[in-house]
């Protein structure tokens, strides 16, 4: 049985089967699980209206877009889903990427990320094989015939640096891919990304559009989005039985602030739970451990009664 990690198990006979997967193709389902709610559709489609905005068409090069919200927003999961829409391929010439997601991390600098090119993309040459890291990155993303390069936690490439020079460079760098015009760049992190950009006549001269994932408020509209999102998941856990999420709305949220990225770290630590068990679903014992090691200092909520559990 072959299942894909949005596969949803509606039936008694489903269900059943899922359950008796290997142990390691549960796991699997269960980390990369996918729900595609409305904050996940928007995002794959502003990314596709940067891409390729017509249906059949042309990719769209030479602009730059945003994809941002606070972390754990769920923008990397739609980064990875879209990703997954153009895999890598065999081209005359070796390997292409079509959309090539790279992230990158505090104290980037061109070697840095050079060397993350090199390794997203299998290249054989060595990074010193260039006098220049970056103009050996963008030669890379070139030759792999990349169309979309998706920068994932960008604010390390503008933000956080001791040094200015470091942020320039980096600016250099994506101004240099998208002068190429062959190349669309889409910048994924926090919002404070948008001012950034609007600030650089460069960018915002390069048809710069942007989307901000929300998290789920608590008002009773958003509540009822993201029970039905809790059932979603629900769906697509590989058990015999549900494990009825949607029952434990209030503390999933509570917890969560509204946001599918810090959900999904429960989910996945729970679910791992309920497979050492060999649990029948998520029961709330494993929801509580999941939690408990989880609770930021000074928050002092009851999330699914684990402080109670804790004292009997």
């Amino acid at each position: 049985m072959t299942v894909m990690a949005d596969t949803t198990f509606d039936t008694p006979e489903a269900r059943d089967a899922a359950s008796r997967l290997a142990v390691s193709d549960r796991q699997r389902l269960i980390k990369f699980l996918r729900v595609p709610y409305h904050t996940y559709n928007r995002g794959l489609a502003m990314i596709a209206r940067l891409h390729r905005p017509v249906d059949g068409g042309l990719p769209n090069v030479g602009v730059v877009g945003g994809l941002l919200g606070e972390p754990g927003s769920g923008k990397t999961v739609i980064c990875e889903a879209y990703a997954d829409r153009y895999p890598a391929r065999e081209g005359e010439t070796g390997m292409e990427y079509p959309v090539l997601h790279v992230s990158a991390s505090l104290g980037m600098s061109r070697q840095r990320l050079g060397n993350k090119f090199q390794r997203a993309t299998s290249s054989p040459h060595r990074i010193l094989a260039r006098e220049d890291p970056s103009e050996w990155s963008i030669d890379r993303v070139l030759k792999c015939k990349t169309e979309l390069l998706i920068l994932d936690d960008s604010q390390f490439m503008f933000f956080h640096h001791r040094s200015s020079q470091v942020a320039a460079e980096m600016y250099g760098f994506v101004k240099d891919v998208v002068d190429t015009g062959m190349v669309a760049v889409l910048l994924v992190g926090e919002p404070d990304i948008d001012k950034f950009v609007f600030d650089i006549p460069a960018f915002e001269r390069r048809g710069y559009r942007s989307e901000t994932l929300q998290p789920l408020s608590g008002t009773p509209v958003d509540l009822k989005f993201f029970s039905d999102l809790l059932k979603s998941i629900d769906r697509r856990l590989p058990f015999s039985q549900p494990s009825q999420l949607e029952k434990y709305t209030v503390h999933f949220h509570g917890y969560s602030g509204g946001r599918i990225g810090r959900v999904m770290n429960i989910v996945e630590d729970a679910g791992y739970m309920a497979l050492n068990d060999r649990s029948a679903c998520i029961l709330v014992e494993h929801l509580r451990e999941a939690v408990r090691t989880r609770v930021r200092p000074g928050d002092d909520i009851d999330y699914f009664g684990y402080k109670a559990a804790a004292q009997r």
